[in-house]
């Protein structure tokens, strides 16, 4: 989830400007709407709050996110080496993802052993296992991983079609991933209808599973491919003309979801929100010098930024209504707010610096040690020998 490289043309090889900000404002939508959600168990909360803080916006602004970022690094990849590394990628992505997860798993099994949290090992093992979107999730401090869980599937699958797509020479590869990520955006919201009005009994029907947001991500994706052709240059310039039209239709249709939910959402709503996100994303990019540029950027928003991942870990476990029977009264500050936020940061603080550090400077040293990326240097030294024949 980390920025480690840019797109061509775009930022700075080592970090893209703006995208840690963005996580910034993704994950303070995901703890506000649990917050709220939290309220709503002693009182209404009017759709209005719900429309503003919007979680599930703050899902997709991560996956649109993951797609754009994941996307960018294959095709750099791709592009220096003429092929894609699978060992080193999922290498990176497991040392990234898993250590924060385990370790928090960990702990909800002390818990459960000291008779304080029930356990179960569908929940568990669905969670270790990146298939909790289509699991029916009875522990509640584990609810929150079915979007974890999309983001792990995208990881498994999209690099493979990629690779496949790029096979082909020249710009042959990119217009067919392109064709293949527009597919799946077109043919997403019939899936979502016809799993919601078809299958209303089945797990089909479940809008927190892979089938059901996959073109949040692909939306990413689409823009990592198309950024810089003419045509898409032509449709970014007069979309963000005015800067704040995207986050505008994303506010819109924040508010009518909030109101008529899945009959917005699946049909439109996702579709909507996904294209508008991935606009603003990219705009984001592009001018960090400008003043919301410079609040993404700003150190304490990147900072926040940085933490996203084990903030939205430990989220659930301080703001669910049902962890007061984890907690005893004495400690029941914990889960107040503002208390509970602060809990919050102090957990993710804990993970970043003593779970998260440690695991990316062990993942380096394995890299330089273990050479997952001496084939790719012998494909680009072999590509630069018959270059010269």
């Amino acid at each position: 989830m980390s920025a480690e490289a840019a797109p061509t043309g775009t930022a700075s090889i080592h970090r893209i400007p703006s995208l840690d900000g963005l996580r910034a404002l993704s994950i303070f939508l995901v703890v506000a709407l649990h917050s709220l959600q939290r309220l709503e168990t002693t009182r209404h909360v009017p759709y209005l709050w719900a429309g503003i803080f919007d979680g599930g916006t703050g899902v997709t602004i991560f996956f649109v996110i993951s797609g754009y970022l994941i996307t960018s690094l294959l095709l750099r990849e791709h592009e220096k080496t003429g092929s894609i590394s699978f060992r080193g990628f999922y290498f990176r992505r497991a040392m990234r993802i898993l250590p924060p997860l385990y370790f928090y798993v960990g702990v909800l099994l002390l818990l459960g052993w000291a008779g304080r949290l029930p356990i179960y090992k569908l929940d568990i093992y669905s969670a270790l296992f990146f298939f909790h979107d289509y699991a029916l999730s009875m522990m509640w401090s584990l609810e929150h991983f079915w979007s974890l869980s999309i983001e792990e599937q995208f990881y498994f699958l999209w690099p493979l079609i990629l690779f496949y797509c790029l096979r082909r020479p020249g710009a042959e590869g990119r217009l067919k991933a392109t064709k293949v990520a527009i597919a799946i955006i077109l043919v997403s919201p019939v899936v979502r209808v016809l799993c919601f009005t078809i299958w209303r009994n089945t797990v089909l029907k479940n809008g927190y599973s892979f089938h059901m947001r996959e073109d949040s991500l692909m939306f990413g994706c689409l823009f990592a491919l198309v950024q810089g052709t003419p045509l898409f240059e032509r449709i970014y310039a007069y979309v963000t003309r005015i800067w704040w039209i995207p986050p505008a239709v994303i506010l819109l249709s924040d508010l009518i979801g909030s109101r008529f939910q899945n009959y917005w959402n699946f049909p439109l709503g996702f579709t909507v929100c996904g294209a508008a996100i991935a606009f603003f994303l990219l705009w984001c990019v592009r001018n960090p010098t400008s003043a919301l540029g410079r609040f993404l950027n700003s150190r304490i928003i990147v900072h926040i930024g940085v933490l996203s991942y084990s903030i939205y870990i430990w989220q659930t476990f301080f703001l669910h209504h049902l962890n007061k029977l984890v907690f005893p009264p004495s400690l029941s500050l914990v889960y107040t707010f503002p208390f509970s936020w602060l809990a919050i940061l102090v957990a993710a603080e804990i993970s970043y610096h003593f779970v998260e550090q440690p695991s990316l400077r062990l993942r380096s040293r394995l890299i330089q040690s273990l050479g997952l990326y001496r084939q790719n240097r012998r494909i680009r030294q072999a590509t630069l020998s018959n270059s010269k024949v």
